[in-house]
């Protein structure tokens, strides 16, 4: 087998589970229009429901930060996120003014997916 094909098949490979794991999500939030220190519940909801083993991330991206840059640590902008029902639920308390992006960057399996399953501008304002 040429390169050419080893290539194709082991992008096939790759893709096929990735393709089978995707899935609607859709995101609510407590408030929409925030402001600075308030706490806004965010809550994650697929279609079709997921099995409980599922797992999604979230991130808050402050003002300034690129998406490829917050990735990179993600464990910086990390929020907790907990199963609850059917779904997920954080809560997110923006410590700045400013056009902050709220990011799931997978469909639950390890990852990123490129363009990320959501991202939700959130523009907070002063108390």
């Amino acid at each position: 087998m040429g390169r050419t094909a080893l290539a194709v098949l082991g992008i096939a490979l790759v893709a096929v589970p990735v393709a089978e794991a995707k899935f609607r999500l859709r995101m609510v939030l407590s408030d929409g229009h925030p402001t600075v220190g308030q706490r806004v519940d965010v809550k994650l909801h697929a279609n079709p429901v997921q099995p409980r083993t599922a797992s999604l991330r979230l991130l808050a991206i402050p003002p300034g930060i690129g998406l490829y840059g917050a990735l990179a640590e993600e464990s910086r902008y990390a929020v907790p996120v907990r199963r609850e029902g059917q779904g997920w639920r954080a809560t997110v308390r923006f410590r700045r003014p400013g056009s902050w992006r709220l990011v799931v960057p997978n469909w639950g399996a390890p990852g990123y997916a490129i363009p990320p399953p959501i991202v939700r501008i959130v523009r907070v304002t002063r108390a």
